[in-house]
This record gives C-alpha cells, sequence and structure tokens, in this order.
C-alpha cells in the first residue's frame, strides 16, 4: 500500500483527541469555575505528557454530556463585563462607560453569579463534524471555516474533537516522510 492510500484512509477518529481527554465544564457552572477549567486548561492539567499540545478553549456540556459550545480566553473575561454578553452597547451610553473601565470591580460577585450559560455561544452544525469522515475534508472544512477545532460526532453525539494543531502536527509527519522518500 502506498503512502498516499494511507493518508486518504485517515478519518476525523484516527486524530481526534476524545472528549475524555479535553477540558470540559458544565452549562450550569459559575464564571469562576470557568476561569478555573481555563487555568487549568492553558496550563496543560490532566496531561500525562508535558509536550501535548493544550487546550485553548474549554467545552461546554448540557447535563446529557454532549458539547453544546465552546468558551475561549476572550468569552470568559467577556464576563466580567455585563454589558458586552446581554448585548448592550455600554459606549453608547455615557453612565455605561464606567463598567468598561472597570471590568475588575465587584469581582468576587461577578464570578460567583455569571453563568456559563450566558456567556456561552450554541455550535453551528458546521463546527460538528462525524468521526467517519476523511481527513481530507475535516481539513478543507477547518480551512474554510478557520477554524480552531470541529467538535467530532458519532451518531450525533459529541465523542471528540479534531483541533487543528493535532491535524497540523498529523500533516507535519506526513510531510516529512515525503521529503525523506
Amino acid at each position: 500500500m502506498s503512502g498516499d492510500t494511507q493518508i486518504t484512509e485517515l478519518t476525523v477518529e484516527d486524530v481526534m483527541v476524545p472528549l475524555s481527554g479535553y477540558t470540559t465544564i458544565p452549562l450550569g457552572a459559575s464564571l469562576a469555575e470557568a476561569f478555573e477549567a481555563m487555568s487549568g486548561a492553558l496550563a496543560g492539567e490532566g496531561k500525562s505528557d508535558p509536550s501535548a499540545p493544550r487546550d485553548f478553549a474549554v467545552l461546554v456540556l448540557d447535563g446529557g454530556g454532549d458539547v453544546v459550545g465552546r468558551l475561549v480566553v476572550w468569552d470568559i473575561l467577556q464576563g466580567l463585563e455585563p454589558q458586552s454578553w446581554k448585548g448592550v452597547d455600554a459606549l453608547s451610553m455615557v453612565d455605561g462607560l464606567v463598567a468598561w473601565q472597570q471590568p475588575l470591580s465587584n469581582l468576587a460577585q461577578k464570578v460567583r453569579q455569571v453563568r456559563v450559560r450566558d456567556l456561552v455561544e450554541p455550535l453551528a452544525s458546521e463546527e460538528r463534524i462525524d468521526v467517519a469522515v476523511p481527513l481530507d475534508q475535516a481539513v478543507h472544512r477547518l480551512i474554510r471555516l478557520r477554524a480552531m477545532s470541529l467538535i467530532a460526532t458519532r451518531d450525533g453525539r459529541s465523542v471528540g474533537v479534531l483541533r487543528v494543531v493535532d491535524v497540523f502536527a498529523r500533516v507535519c509527519t506526513l510531510v516529512d516522510e515525503r521529503a525523506s522518500d
């Protein structure tokens, strides 16, 4: 079997990170819990290999364990400025400027009261991809969406994450193999 045949046989499942290996948080979690989860993800907590890529998002799970969205650092920090996530244009209100200038005021109160469900955006259907999809098609979707990751599904249920960093590493390996042929 040629190397090119092996490349075309790769699927999303061959490259994805299982959901159990990714940082997650429940939909009802507090902003404080989101900060803690993201901090752990960025530090590589729970990773057995210190050289493994870090998670740069926290996946938000519904009560059934399915991914409903993701939070990145910006989303979590945005939770400190309620005007921004409630759709209020604070810049158009003179009094609202104070909130934008002091997002860290009342920090303890904000991190207990703000909920992840208030911050997370639902995933678009294109952000989900079946585990059986060939890697070629998955790469095309990642590029087209300029996505950092896609949620891998089996029978419509979330089972993993296809991260662009893992796809890139796999492609680098394939390029190295071709260069040495």
